[in-house]
C-alpha cells in the first residue's frame, strides 16, 4: 500500500468519517494519510490520533486560473491560521447559499429534495446528486450531473472561487505545502507549462502526478515537468467511496517513502526561509 494523500471525508463529499478512514488505512497497513476534504479543514480535532499511523494535514481548495476550474491541494499547513480560515468561512457561506439555490431550482422543475439532510461541512453539487439518485429522480451519478448539475445545465448556480494564484499565496502564507490537483485533464486543454510558472513565484511545490483519473503517459509527463521545474511530486487515490461497497481503492495510488521524504523536506525547507 502506498502512502494515500488525497483522501475526503463526510466533512466534505464522501461516505466515511474521518475515524473509519483512518480504521481501514491501518488494517491496510498504510503508514500516512491525508485528508483533504473540499474547502474545509473540519474533519481536524474531529478524529481520534494512532500511534499506527501518520496523518499530514491536507485541504483541497477550489479555485479558478483565467476561467478555468482548478484545485489545489496543500499540506503541512497551520489548520488554525486565521486567513485561511477566514477564506474557508466565506467559501462555506457561499456554498451553503449555492445548496439552497439549487434545491430551489429543481424544486422550480418538480423535484422537491429533502432540506434536512445536508452534508457535515462542505455543501456541494455530489450531495444533491445522491439525493436525486436516493430519490429515483435519476438513474445515475453521472445523469445527475449531465442533466442539472454541470455549468449551464437546468439546475446551475455558480459560486465563489478564489483566483488560483491568491490561493497559492494564501496556503503557502500559512504554512503549507501547495500542490496542483488531478492536472491530467489540464495537460490537454491549456498551456499547462504556461500555468506552472504562472504559480511557482506565488509558492507553487507540487503537482499530484499519481491519480485514478491520468493515464500511465500522463503520469510519465507530468513526473517529468515536476523534475524540470523541481516541483514536489504526491499522490493519492482522491477517496470517497460509497457505504457499504469495499475501500479498495484506498492506498492503491499515492507515493512511496521516498517521495514522501521528498514532500516533506520540501515543506522543511520552505519553513525555514525567513519571512520577506
Amino acid at each position: 500500500m502506498l502512502n494515500d494523500l488525497h483522501i475526503h471525508t463526510t466533512y466534505s463529499d464522501g461516505a466515511f468519517t474521518p475515524d473509519e478512514i483512518i480504521e481501514a488505512a491501518i488494517e491496510k497497513e498504510i503508514r500516512c494519510i491525508s485528508i483533504t476534504d473540499h474547502d474545509t479543514l473540519n474533519a481536524y480535532g474531529n478524529f481520534t490520533p494512532r500511534s499506527e499511523i501518520t496523518i499530514i494535514p491536507g485541504v483541497e481548495i477550489s479555485a479558478y486560473y483565467k476561467g478555468m476550474e482548478i484545485h489545489i491541494l496543500s499540506y503541512f499547513h497551520d489548520p488554525f491560521d486565521s486567513e485561511l480560515r477566514k477564506l474557508l468561512e466565506k467559501v462555506k457561506v457561499d456554498r451553503v447559499e449555492r445548496y439552497r439555490k439549487i434545491l430551489g431550482n429543481l424544486r422550480a422543475l418538480g423535484l422537491d429534495l429533502p432540506t434536512d439532510a445536508p452534508p457535515l461541512d462542505s455543501y456541494g453539487r455530489a450531495h444533491i446528486a445522491k439525493l436525486l439518485l436516493s430519490g429515483g429522480h435519476v438513474r445515475t451519478f453521472r445523469e445527475a450531473f449531465s442533466l442539472y448539475l454541470d455549468v449551464d445545465k437546468l439546475a446551475y448556480e455558480k459560486r465563489f472561487k478564489i483566483d488560483a494564484r491568491d490561493a497559492v499565496k494564501l496556503l503557502s502564507a500559512a504554512g503549507g505545502t501547495p500542490c496542483i490537483a488531478h492536472p491530467g485533464e489540464k495537460l490537454l486543454t491549456m498551456h499547462f507549462e504556461d500555468l506552472l510558472l504562472d504559480l511557482k513565484p506565488c509558492g507553487l511545490q507540487g503537482l499530484e502526478v499519481y491519480h485514478p483519473s491520468h493515464t500511465r503517459e500522463q503520469m510519465s509527463r507530468l513526473y517529468s515537468l515536476g523534475r524540470k521545474y523541481q516541483l514536489a511530486i504526491t499522490g493519492g487515490s482522491d477517496f470517497h467511496g460509497r457505504k457499504g461497497a469495499p475501500m479498495d481503492l484506498l492506498g492503491k495510488y499515492g507515493v512511496n517513502e521516498m517521495l514522501l521524504k521528498k514532500l516533506t523536506q520540501c515543506s522543511t525547507r520552505r519553513l525555514r526561509k525567513p519571512n520577506r
